[in-house]
């Protein structure tokens, strides 16, 4: 029926005498287009709950008369009524119309393209994936879901209500089990290994309220100590974890813990479960089981070990007069102190290697003359030129053992005879004198001249002979060997003795053909 019938209709009930449109309901309920909606069937009788008598269409403040929170929304911007601009400035029945039968749908939501920023329930991270069924139950209004955490999840509440209601505190709606609640805002802030710890393991039950703060309260029974040290952990352990100690040995005790000892546990010093130890014997109240020189060397022990390791000292033994070279580095101790390290010992070598003397103390007890401390069987620093036989030529590089064939070395024989008796090719007969003729460069070298060291000069073929031409076995001295003509050339003697011995007044040395004279001056 079009708008103009529906006035004409009202202005002719309006002309009869007596008669109103609100007393002529039979009138209005004749010209109702359509039956309303089952929400309105209790006021579809009313027409003047929602039309004025000046206009057919609803008005907007009459709706608002019955829905009343809708009125709320669209004065205080909330909701969706508040929020969407259309939906606060238009019409109801520009969105609403009724008229349309009792099952109609006069909301007209389109769930799949409805926009939730437009309400007072923003969908963010995990609320974006759900299903309107999961906060919407399906015999309720939309508007009247619930807008707290609890109104959904109260029976995933693991406190029980005791916490309240606002879960947003802690809780973010990324996910259930994440909280950003800030611990410090308790006045106990959750440092090192506390704020990786869950909840529950100091909140048992999920109890939050009056938990106990002491550390003992959750931390008894890791008490090595079992409760015999007095104040609190927190004077020597941190949260960093329970092996952490803040304790200042140092500043405490007057032990700085350096070094070797800086990595070791508490109860590698202090048997007592309160640590009242006693360490008045200092190192040795820990290391006497350690202590290789068995108290010999007093209780200073740090006057030679370094806290570094135990087996390193440090003592300076230049300090005592008798600095520790070669061999004597590596010693340890007790090498050389075989009794009270506070009793003095004597620093000549004989005072410890009285039984390493090969020399059987033949040789003065200065060891440090020949021998050095690198190699006590090498006798690398003594100066044999300082001695009365100077080694020269092969001798100079000829072991000690080559002529000293005992360890009593002053005793041994400086004459070439000595050593080189078996080599003596003239068997002694020339005499112990073999330097006048051979050299130390090599026995072969010889530097004997016989021009100037004898009356028998020599010439010509004499001089490229080899001694022992001359010089038979038969020699036995040199006074065996002949100086004449005869003593050797006898049997080279065409004339047979018959001019005498001295062949030189007609030869010469430099062949025994060639003659001096001629022949024809005695014919």
């Amino acid at each position: 029926m079009s708008r103009l019938v529906w006035l004409f209709f009202l202005a002719l009930a309006a002309s009869m005498p007596g008669s109103t449109i609100a007393q002529d309901s039979a009138l209005q309920k004749l010209l109702m287009p359509g039956r309303v909606i089952e929400g309105h069937a209790e006021i579809e009788n009313q027409c003047a709950s929602c039309h004025t008598a000046q206009s057919s269409v609803t008005s907007s403040s009459l709706c608002l008369t019955c829905h009343e929170n809708i009125g709320v929304d669209r004065e205080d911007g909330t909701g969706f009524h508040g929020k969407m601009a259309t939906a606060k400035n238009n019409d109801c029945v520009a969105c609403h119309t009724d008229h349309e039968g009792r099952d109609a749908d006069i909301v007209n939501r389109n769930d799949g393209l409805f926009d939730h920023r437009f309400t007072d329930f923003p969908l963010e991270f995990a609320h974006a994936d759900l299903s309107c069924a999961s906060c919407h139950a399906a015999d309720a209004k939309f508007h009247e879901a619930p807008l707290t955490c609890a109104g959904c999840h109260g029976n995933d509440d693991p406190h029980a209500g005791t916490l309240g209601t606002q879960c947003v505190d802690c809780h973010t709606a990324k996910n259930w089990f994440d909280y950003d609640f800030d611990h410090a805002d308790t006045g106990y802030p959750l440092t090192g290994g506390h704020a990786q710890v869950a909840c529950v393991d100091c909140h048992r039950g999920n109890q939050f309220a009056n938990t106990s703060r002491t550390c003992s309260s959750c931390h008894a029974v890791d008490d090595v100590h079992k409760g015999t040290k007095p104040g609190t952990c927190a004077s020597c352990h941190t949260t960093a974890s329970w092996s952490s100690l803040s304790f200042d040995h140092a500043l405490e005790t007057g032990f700085a813990l350096l070094d070797g000892h800086a990595d070791l546990s508490c109860g590698s010093c202090h048997q007592r479960e309160d640590h009242k130890d006693d360490f008045s014997d200092g190192c040795v109240a820990c290391h006497r089981s350690d202590d290789s020189h068995q108290t010999l060397n007093g209780q200073e022990c740090g006057s030679c070990h370094k806290p570094t390791v135990w087996s390193e000292g440090y003592f300076d033994h230049t300090a005592t007069g008798f600095e520790l070279l070669g061999g004597h580095q590596g010693l340890d101790c007790q090498s050389c102190h075989t009794q009270d390290i506070s009793i003095p010992i004597a620093s000549e070598c004989s005072s410890c290697h009285l039984f390493d003397d090969a020399h059987a103390g033949s040789i003065a007890q200065d060891c440090g003359s020949c021998h050095a401390a690198d190699d006590w069987k090498v006798a690398s620093s003594f100066d044999h030129d300082l001695s009365s036989f100077p080694l020269i030529g092969l001798h100079a590089v000829a072991s000690c053992g080559s002529c000293h064939t005992d360890t009593a070395f002053g005793s041994t024989e400086s004459t070439c005879a000595s050593c080189h008796a078996d080599d003596d090719v003239h068997k002694g007969a020339l005499g112990n004198e073999c330097a006048s003729c051979h050299l130390p460069n090599g026995w072969e070298l010889t530097r004997f001249d016989h021009n100037t060291s004898t009356d028998f000069p020599l010439f010509g073929s004499h001089k490229g002979l080899d001694c022992g031409s001359c010089h038979t076995s038969d020699a036995d001295t040199r006074s065996d060997v002949p100086s004449s003509c005869g003593g050797c050339h006898a049997d080279d003697d065409i004339h047979e003795g018959a001019f005498g011995n001295d062949c030189g007044s007609c030869h010469n040395s430099s062949s025994f053909s060639e003659l001096e004279k001629a022949i024809g001056s005695w014919r």
